[in-house]
């Protein structure tokens, strides 16, 4: 077991980062992988989770990451993407509206931690706000996850009372 969530999220970093690069991962590849690091048997232990959950299947002697590991760490790495992407407020918020029918909690679940991700909060329930540009890692987010159709975004240049908002962002 890793010593620390910092380590564990190091480790499991290093799998998506390297598995990504690969269509599949011979065995050798992935043992000498293994063998560069000092931390050799918490990155094994880390791809035997891997496996586990599903994110990394084994076939024909290759390892490669299955259509839920690709969604599970583009997700992972979608946080830095997002800290790269932000630069300087250009006046203009950012609104994404939505209405996700009661039967599709998991799509309203996923449409949230994605704004959350992108750094969004809550105007009202189903109104939330950002002054950060939307980029085009989100909307391949979004219609990949198939929330494009609950969903309409907008770029306002006023909101009224908007102290508030600009205070939490530090703008």
């Amino acid at each position: 077991m890793a010593k620390t969530s910092r380590d564990a999220y190091r480790h499991m970093r290093a799998w998506g980062e390297f598995l990504s690069d690969f269509n599949r991962a011979s065995e050798d590849a992935v043992e000498k992988f293994i063998k560069r690091s000092r931390q050799r048997e918490y990155l094994r232990q880390s791809l035997k989770r891997l496996e586990a959950r599903g994110f990394v299947a084994r076939r024909e002697g290759k390892r490669a990451l299955t259509q839920k590991g690709k969604r599970f760490f583009n997700r992972f790495f979608l946080k830095e993407k997002v800290k790269e992407a932000q630069g300087r407020w250009d006046g203009k918020w950012r609104l994404i509206t939505f209405d996700v029918p009661l039967t599709k909690n998991n799509a309203r679940y996923r449409l949230y931690t994605l704004l959350v991700t992108f750094g969004f909060v809550p105007l009202q329930r189903s109104v939330w706000v950002s002054p950060n540009p939307l980029g085009e890692e989100f909307w391949k987010v979004v219609v990949a996850e198939d929330l494009d159709k609950f969903c309409k975004a907008m770029v306002v240049d006023i909101i009224e009372g908007d102290e508030g908002l600009r205070e939490r962002f530090k703008l």
